[in-house]
């Protein structure tokens, strides 16, 4: 493993043991069993560890989406892919953490603009999936109906306390999203 690697892996797990406002660039340091200058050379702070930690998520779901969708041919399944990877999976990795609530949280205040591409790339894909199946003379566009998922999806990622809950919740959205393709 590369050091950004390491050094991402060993703070994610420092984060989700200790909270991200309780954890130093030198615990970091220690736990990628890197010195101080060698991780400050790769990111300049806290902040910008979780911003890389943002963006690999958004990378592996990147390469998995594409990889995932190929094999899929309905809406339905391709929808419970997106939300399956998207939102879910993130979720279910930090949920039973102590300090997992506090890390979305987190990620949310320190590093917005990593966290809005990767809710922007989920977005993305669900309007292409949606076009196809909405007319012109849709009461909706795909991309409307898309970031109204997006960000129902972000509230209940938000707001869920448990994972049963958060795939519930989704499991009804993507229903109501083939309500809407199924009436035009």
């Amino acid at each position: 493993m590369d050091k950004e690697g390491r050094i991402i892996e060993a703070a994610q797990k420092l984060f989700l043991r200790h909270g991200f406002r309780k954890v130093t660039m030198s615990d970091i340091a220690e736990a990628a069993k890197l010195s101080r200058p060698s991780v400050y050379a790769v990111f300049a702070n806290k902040v910008a560890v979780i911003e890389g930690l943002a963006a690999r998520h958004q990378a592996e779901n990147e390469a998995q989406t594409a990889k995932r969708l190929k094999r899929l041919t309905s809406l339905e399944a391709r929808l419970n892919c997106l939300f399956e990877l998207w939102i879910i999976q993130p979720f279910a990795s930090v949920i039973d953490y102590e300090y997992g609530h506090e890390l979305m949280a987190s990620a949310e205040s320190e590093a917005p603009l990593a966290i809005s591409r990767m809710y922007t790339s989920f977005e993305s894909h669900v309007a292409e999936l949606l076009r196809p199946h909405l007319g012109s003379q849709s009461t909706l566009s795909a991309e409307e109906l898309a970031r109204i998922l997006m960000l129902a999806s972000k509230g209940l990622k938000a707001s869920s306390n448990s994972l049963p809950e958060l795939q519930r919740l989704c499991h009804s959205l993507i229903q109501m999203a083939l309500a809407v393709v199924e009436k035009d």
